[in-house]
């Protein structure tokens, strides 16, 4: 995620602060200002940081305020300049594998997505591509999800797997989405045999990108599966969870009906229910150089999904 400078005239940092919010959210949506967003440095950035928040069960935690947070910055505590609580439409990218090591289990990859879609918002709009030998797009941007869904409904797996090139690829391609809040959707059992990108390059590409991954890792090994095997596949799923994890998106195993109703459920809550936290970064002309974020949050049993850190230009 790279973030670029806004110059702040002084003497007007109140209005200021609004703009840079309301350019950066979804026209029109409402905005619920921290109490302690007083202050903010001219010739600086507005970093804005996604953030989901579930209890122990996994439900989503809506209402909390910004006092319940804490962001640092290389271990360095910042002050909220902005936070808000919002519901807005998000620009959905959708990576399906139908390589041939989902034979198996494309049944349940192509639920997955049938399930997550079915209660999507009707504002939200997605584009699919599938990974096989090599990365196929479709038609784009839809508001139509029957449609998204009518064109995998007969397909079948085949051919080596190109899941890393079609995952970097499609990242390009949500650039052009429509609405600020932009996600990817992974479904696959997160092996490669066919990729030119590396996974070094793929997880550098997600992190400079202003998207949330999730995934849904189809498990796909046998429980009579040879030791190469069962490690080969587990490879697979660690990655699907490092790019969700370093993106602040959720990642979830599924082995059957009940885990795939209940990973689509979860990601489509996380996908409308968020908070986003805005800070300036620290001001050491550290530009270009990488930066870690962390974000915690105060209540027993709380998770946060947030991204790992940004860019800064």
């Amino acid at each position: 995620m790279r973030l670029h400078s806004i110059k702040l005239p002084a003497g007007r940092m109140s209005a200021v602060i609004a703009l840079a919010v309301a350019a950066t959210w979804f026209a029109g949506a409402q905005t619920r200002q921290a109490s302690n967003s007083t202050a903010f440095r001219a010739d600086a950035t507005l970093v804005l940081v996604p953030v989901t928040v579930v209890d122990r069960g996994g439900a989503i935690v809506n209402g909390l305020a910004s006092g319940a947070f804490t962001l640092t910055e290389d271990g360095v505590r910042q002050q909220v300049h902005s936070f808000a609580e919002e519901e807005v439409p998000v620009s959905l990218g959708i990576v399906l594998d139908l390589s041939g090591s989902m034979t198996g289990v494309l049944c349940q990859a192509k639920e997955s997505l049938r399930a997550l879609l079915k209660d999507a918002n009707p504002a939200d709009e997605a584009f699919l591509n599938t990974v096989s030998t090599r990365p196929r797009e479709y038609a784009g941007f839809t508001h139509d999800f029957d449609e998204v869904l009518s064109r995998v409904a007969f397909e079948k797996a085949g051919g080596d797997t190109a899941l890393i090139d079609t995952i970097y690829g499609s990242l390009h391609e949500l650039r052009s989405g429509i609405h600020t809040r932009k996600a990817l959707l992974v479904i696959s059992d997160g092996m490669d045999n066919h990729s030119r990108f590396s996974r070094e390059e793929l997880l550098d590409r997600a992190v400079e990108s202003d998207a949330q991954i999730y995934t849904i890792a189809v498990d796909n090994a046998p429980a009579f599966a040879k030791p190469m095997a069962r490690m080969e596949e587990s490879r697979g799923l660690l990655f699907l969870d490092e790019l969700a994890a370093k993106t602040g998106g959720m990642s979830f195993v599924v082995r059957g009906q009940t885990d795939i109703a209940a990973a689509a459920a979860s990601i489509g809550r996380a996908l409308r229910n968020q908070y986003t936290i805005g800070f300036v970064p620290l001001g050491d002309g550290r530009g270009g150089q990488w930066r870690r974020i962390k974000v915690k949050v105060e209540g027993s049993g709380l998770r946060v999904y947030a991204r790992t850190g940004y860019r800064l230009d």
